[in-house]
């Protein structure tokens, strides 16, 4: 499966950490738990980029084999950082692998693949910080209330 080219990829990870989300400045990071058909439909519009360590080519094969993900896998590490360009991250979780130190290992094996289950979060950067989305609501929701109280006004 080839994905477009957009200048807007969805980044891929099997990790999150701090250094992914300070390209963005000031803003609101949302979380949600995706379904692979959800994840198809945003890769084939806005194209990916997976970011792994050489190391996790098994790990991404399998998820490329189970689920048809035709995720290109890099030769090497791609670090990035959220933008205003790049604000989307699917982050693949894996479960039922051992792991050193909280992290994974380098290799595993066919069985232990076997035994791996994956699930998918999208973290998507807003440029608006929480508090200024909460205040433009409360006044979009106060100028709704003028507009019904004038609407419904009965002139004495």
């Amino acid at each position: 499966m080839s994905y477009p080219k957009t200048g807007n990829e969805v980044y891929v990870s099997l990790n999150l950490s701090n250094t992914m989300l300070t390209g963005i400045g000031k803003g609101t990071v949302t979380r949600e738990t995706v379904s692979v058909d959800y994840l198809k439909k945003l890769f084939a519009e806005y194209g990916v980029i997976v970011s792994a360590k050489p190391s996790q080519r098994a790990l991404l094969e399998r998820v490329n084999k189970t689920y048809d993900l035709g995720l290109e896998i890099p030769e090497k590490l791609n670090l990035f950082q959220l933008s205003e360009q790049h604000r989307r991250l699917v982050v693949v979780n894996v479960a039922g692998l051992r792991r050193k130190e909280g992290s994974l290992m380098p290799e595993y094996t066919e069985e232990e693949l076997d035994e791996a289950t994956f699930t998918f979060v999208k973290y998507y950067v807003q440029s608006k910080h929480y508090d200024d989305l909460v205040e433009e609501n409360r006044k979009l929701r106060y100028d709704l209330e003028q507009e019904i109280a004038w609407r419904n006004r009965t002139d004495s």
